[in-house]
């Protein structure tokens, strides 16, 4: 079963083009639909991140590197899964795949989670403000990776 022409990607793909339907022309011309969809669902599964976080250092007293590296590895997972089937309907060898986005993922971790989120936490920043501000650099990271290496249309 192709799971990219489920009826939920359908309405997905539906759903990102109206949004980038509604954007003014300039704006329109620069995003792609892909971007919308990228933004959905990342930012989705960043609550997930977020939430599992907060529950392993606050309620559960988990060292903030392996709080973040968890929640990480859960949200990514989704993401990866999400996007692939639903916002770039790719049709591309999940062994392939996965493993670029492996890359793209410990390339991500090293440098925004673990670098720039535990730095800034160890300055005095609250965790939850670390990662909100890594992921706002991660983001843009692995949406580019992902559209033009890990998830690419040839």
């Amino acid at each position: 079963m192709d799971l990219t022409q489920t009826v939920a990607a359908r309405r997905f793909a539906a759903l990102t083009l109206w949004l980038h339907s509604l954007l003014p022309d300039g704006l329109a011309r620069f995003l792609p639909q892909t971007f919308i969809g990228f933004a959905l669902i990342n930012s989705t599964t960043f609550l997930i991140d977020i939430a599992l976080l907060s529950l392993s250092v606050r309620v559960l007293g988990v060292p903030y590197a392996l709080a973040v590296s968890g929640s990480f590895a859960v949200a990514a997972g989704i993401a990866f899964g999400l996007n692939k089937v639903l916002n770039f309907r790719s049709h591309g060898q999940l062994g392939t795949q996965s493993g670029k986005y492996l890359l793209v993922l410990v390339s991500n971790f090293v440098i925004w989670l673990l670098g720039f989120s535990t730095l800034l936490n160890h300055i005095g920043t609250p965790p939850e403000i670390a990662r909100v501000s890594a992921g706002l650099c991660e983001g843009l990271y692995i949406y580019l990776l992902s559209r033009l290496w890990v998830f690419r249309r040839t």
